[in-house]
């Protein structure tokens, strides 16, 4: 059965990110910047496993069509921001809830995936 995961993977600038997908394979939420090598990006998920009840989110508008997006936030750092842009503010909610309570549901964080592009 699938279920919701973080998966590592190199990004364009060859430095290493990640990003969270749904149990269908859907990009939900990503890193908010991107890191070095796997062990800071590995870091970075455990920090936002662990801080995620004292994280605060943002719903915010941005870019030149003022498009919604969300963050996730500790201590004025955002952590991880949405996937993708949403034309309605409830949209950018929804899916910000979504994230949040999934990546609670995340047991196994040092089971991540490691990919390569």
């Amino acid at each position: 059965m699938a279920v919701a995961r973080f998966q590592i993977y190199r990004s364009a600038g060859n430095g290493v990110t990640w990003r969270f997908l749904s149990a269908n394979n859907r990009s939900l939420g990503q890193a908010a910047a991107g890191f070095t090598d796997t062990d800071h990006c590995v870091s970075a998920v455990r920090e936002l496993c662990d801080q995620l009840d004292s994280a605060s989110t943002a719903i915010v508008r941005e870019g030149p069509k003022q498009l919604w997006s969300w963050r996730v936030r500790v201590a004025d750092r955002d952590l991880a921001v949405s996937s993708r842009q949403y034309h309605r503010r409830v949209q950018a909610t929804y899916s910000c809830r979504s994230f949040v309570e999934l990546v609670s549901q995340t047991q196994n964080t040092h089971l991540l995936r490691a990919v390569h592009f």
